[in-house]
């Protein structure tokens, strides 16, 4: 390969650089560094399986933490909780506001009893509001398949428990909640 800058004839070694090595769970848009501590065996759907890597915050608060394998649930508990702890971040910083119906979906939610049919319930009862802004979106499918393998009182659900409780009661934001709501 040539180099434009330098005179025709000279070429560049290229050296491959030294990458750190990330979470396989974290998102490629804000990766973590990898702990060599923390390997699973990540079983493809094709291909060989092989051992990943993973961050102290993705290995002990990930719902398949007892076990050596990740999992489709681990996928979703991790979609889940970056889209959690994102919203709560725009919330707190006043990027986000949410509508008056998205503080009494969060409120319904803070009242009741987490199971994976009272969330399919709530998310299927909530109003046309509630669908339009970014609170629903954030839950996804990903809070109920969670919540199929985990106790309500589980740590991987507490960025969701966080943001719900923090929408529901307008605390850590300067402005508290939306005009007229709550």
């Amino acid at each position: 390969m040539t180099d434009a800058t330098l005179p025709t004839g000279n070429v560049r070694p290229l050296r491959p650089a030294k990458a750190v090595p990330v979470c396989h769970l974290c998102p490629a848009d804000d990766p973590s560094p990898s702990d060599p501590t923390f390997t699973v065996t990540l079983r493809p759907g094709f291909g060989p399986a092989r051992r990943v890597r993973l961050c102290e915050h993705c290995h002990r608060g990930r719902p398949g933490r007892q076990h050596d394998e990740l999992g489709p649930i681990d996928i979703a508990w991790r979609a889940l909780d970056h889209d959690a702890s994102r919203l709560l971040t725009a919330y707190e910083q006043g990027l986000w506001v949410p509508s008056g119906g998205e503080v009494e979906f969060a409120a319904g939610l803070a009242r009741m009893a987490w199971t994976e049919e009272s969330m399919r319930t709530a998310v299927r009862d909530a109003c046309n509001l509630v669908y339009a802004g970014r609170l629903l979106r954030a839950l996804d499918n990903n809070a109920i398949i969670v919540l199929r393998h985990v106790p309500a009182d589980d740590p991987a659900l507490h960025a969701l428990r966080r943001l719900v409780h923090v929408v529901a009661t307008g605390g850590e934001a300067p402005w508290g909640h939306p005009s007229g709501a709550a």
